[in-house]
Formats: structure tokens, sequence, C-alpha cells
């Protein structure tokens, strides 16, 4: 199955310590098993949360390079996508952000995004995987 991780998922496993995040650290096992997929504003997205969260950008580029990229295909992100994405942006009233990974996830042929965001819910040909943080 192929799969794309929204950033919330990435942050979590970035900024979580160890006991909390168990249940991530599980689902993120598990779905190594899959073809995982990113996109550059995935990266941008959870550089910027991760310092909001007192993570040094070098803290997580190194999480980024040791955890997540020798698993995780990135998708460029160019001119194909723009049609994609205005077709989320107008028929679903998304985020920019979440057109654009709505438009990668549609040119790797995924199937499901690992998110928070209920927005993604809204897209019935993308299943939204989540568990319950509290």
């Amino acid at each position: 199955m192929k799969v794309f991780l929204d950033s919330c998922f990435l942050i979590y496993l970035n900024t979580m310590t160890h006991e909390e995040r168990s249940f991530l650290d599980q689902l993120f096992n598990e779905l190594l098993k899959d073809q995982l997929f990113i996109n550059m504003l995935i990266i941008d997205e959870t550089l910027y949360v991760s310092k909001k969260y007192g993570v040094p950008y070098d803290v997580t580029f190194n999480f980024l390079r040791s955890i997540v990229l020798p698993y995780v295909e990135v998708v460029p992100i160019d001119e194909g996508d723009f049609r994609p994405m205005e077709k989320y942006l107008v028929n679903y009233n998304l985020k920019p952000s979440d057109a654009i990974h709505l438009a990668t996830i549609e040119k790797v042929g995924a199937s499901s995004i690992v998110s928070e965001d209920e927005e993604f819910d809204k897209i019935g040909e993308v299943k939204r995987i989540w568990i319950n943080i509290q």
C-alpha cells in the first residue's frame, strides 16, 4: 500500500518523549511495511512546528535524516501539481497546503494519508489513518 505521511505525524514523533509516543512508534513500525511518501512541504512544516515546540533545527534535521528519510520517499512538487491542487481547493474547500498534499497523493497513486486532520475525510478516494492521542 502507498501511504502519505502528514506533518502532524512526524511532528509528534519528533517532539514527544518516548513514553508519550509509544503508540506512534508502533504505528510507524507497522507503516514500514508500506511505501511511504512525503513532499517538501511536509519537511518545511515539520521543521517550523517542531521549532515552535522548542526542538532546535539540528535535532529535527537529525530526526528527518536518521528516522524518516531512510524509509520515506520525498516526492517533488512541480507545475504538474497545479491542476490537481486547484481541483481539491475548489471542490473541497481545503487549505492550499492540504490540496498540495492531495496532489502529491494523486501523483504517486497513494490510497491513504496518516493525519489527525479530519479535513481529509472529505476526500472519498483517500483513507485517513490516525489513532487517538489522548
